[in-house]
């Protein structure tokens, strides 16, 4: 009978790690950034709102503020 081979997690294990937690954190940030620049450039007040509720809510807020970006702001002219 062979032994059981126990094996301590290598580099590439913890590199896949820290790639998805460095894009779980990376990606939520440019975006949010990306809607804060947005929001200010349409005049918005909330604009800060807006990015913190784009870095903390993701997928649902991004397309919750495409949708009504439009509205968002009150640029006068």
């Amino acid at each position: 009978m062979l032994p059981l081979q126990f094996a301590v997690p290598g580099a590439i294990e913890i590199l896949v790690l820290l790639l998805v937690f460095g894009l779980s954190f990376v990606v939520p940030l440019a975006v949010s950034v990306l809607v804060y620049r947005d929001a200010k450039g349409r005049g918005s007040r909330h604009a800060l709102a807006w990015a913190v509720g784009a870095f903390l809510g993701s997928l649902v807020v991004w397309v919750l503020y495409y949708v009504v970006r439009d509205e968002v702001g009150t640029r006068s002219m």
